[in-house]
């Protein structure tokens, strides 16, 4: 018998299962990897399930946004300390771990399917935009920056966690909420989904040894006796999910 909850309940199922599967994952302690695919892997790809329309475009910019995006920020926080996170396989450069690639591609994947499901119209089945090359040859560009300092002067990526937000995110944010402040109304529920799911599954990695922050920040608080940056609620939390959202809309979907 096929069940139709209603979108309501549906938010409701996926908080709660990121709350039940992090308990799970704090009293089982299994590989940071293996959380990753427990808590976050799994209602990502729920979500994107429920979807219908909209599945090739989310996958196809979440992909390519992995792919060229990622790497370069994950090296350029490891040049800077930012963060670090318990890692079992071998690291790229010897500093970019996978399981935040992963975590990378999840944060773009779930985020997306979530905006398009719940409160996007999923109109055609594969409707890039044409602006979408733009934003491929600023990724292109980014990599190929930090690939050549990072080989040549790798002490020239050596900044701190907040300087990476205001170079990377905040203009972009700035200027995509300026033209479209109407999509950044409507994304405001997902904004502060994930900040609630993030800051959870943050704490309970922080708390099982997964995930630490060794660098230098603008304001922290002690969680435990563990250090937690505020850098990062803003950056991540209330910075960068608009910004993921907006930048999408401008550059792949339709701005509406």
């Amino acid at each position: 018998m096929k069940i139709n909850l209603s979108k309501e309940n549906k938010i409701l199922f996926l908080f709660l299962y990121v709350v039940f599967a992090s308990f799970v994952v704090y009293f089982v302690i299994p590989n940071y990897f293996t959380s990753i695919l427990i808590v976050l892997a799994v209602p990502a790809l729920i979500n994107f399930y429920w979807l219908k329309k909209a599945r090739a475009k989310v996958l196809f910019f979440s992909f390519i946004t992995t792919l060229l995006f990622a790497p370069p920020i994950e090296l350029l926080a490891r040049m800077a300390n930012a963060w670090d996170v318990s890692s079992i396989f071998m690291r790229p450069f010897g500093l970019i771990p996978w399981e935040n690639i992963l975590f990378a591609f999840l944060n773009f994947f779930w985020v997306l399917s979530f905006y398009e499901y719940f409160f996007d119209s999923e109109k055609k089945f594969f409707d890039i935009s044409r602006k979408f090359k733009y934003l491929f040859f600023l990724y292109l560009i980014l990599s190929i920056v930090v690939y050549i300092l990072f080989f040549n002067n790798p002490s020239l990526l050596a900044t701190d966690y907040y300087l990476l937000g205001l170079i990377f995110l905040l203009p972009a944010f700035i200027f995509l909420l300026l033209k479209f402040p109407h999509i950044f109304k409507k994304s405001l529920f997902t904004i502060a989904f994930f900040a609630l799911v993030f800051l959870f599954y943050e704490i309970v990695s922080m708390s099982i040894g997964h995930w630490w922050w060794p660098g230098n920040y603008l304001l922290t608080i002690s969680l435990s006796g563990m250090i937690f940056p505020i850098d990062d609620i803003v950056i991540w939390y209330f910075l960068s999910t608009p910004t993921l959202i907006l930048g999408y809309e401008f550059f792949v979907d339709d701005n509406r």
